[in-house]
This record gives structure tokens, sequence and C-alpha cells, in this order.
């Protein structure tokens, strides 16, 4: 279910999953991946992964660990410059 669909979803909720997805995208294309090979790579649906980038997922922590460690990045390079605030 995205978010848009969630009632109670804060705007800061949205803007962290936002930046998280637009960390993860800076680093997949850094990288050279396309959506649907990242996405083969790490396990996930390409339409998954796609809501992932869009801010539309929740993801998981386990489910970031994976995309971490398939990019090989720790978690302050994509999580780092999310404000808590």
């Amino acid at each position: 279910m995205s978010t848009q669909n969630r009632p109670g979803r804060s705007a800061k909720d949205k803007q962290r999953l936002l930046k998280i997805g637009d960390n993860i995208r800076t680093v997949r294309k850094q990288r050279g991946y396309s959506q649907e090979e990242f996405a083969d790579i790490v396990g996930f649906s390409r339409s998954y992964y796609t809501e992932i980038e869009t801010g539309k997922r929740n993801i998981s922590v386990l489910n970031l660990t994976k995309i971490m460690k398939a990019l090989n990045v720790n978690p302050n390079e994509i999580i780092g410059s999310i404000k808590l605030k």
C-alpha cells in the first residue's frame, strides 16, 4: 500500500521517505544500475522497488539493509541526511 493511501502519515514522514528514496536512487545511478537490474539484484519486483525510490513505501529495515549491502554503502550515506525533528 502506498503512503498516499495510508491515513495518519505526517508530511515530515513523507518527506523522510522521499529523501531516503532519492538517496538510494542517486547511489544506484552512480553504480550504473537501472531500476529493473537493481530490483532483480536485491530480489524485489520492479514496481515495489520503484515505490521505494519514489517514497511511496515505508521500507523495512531488512529491505533497506539488502539495498545498502547491494550498493556497498553504509547507512549514513542513505539515511544520514534525514532530519529527525
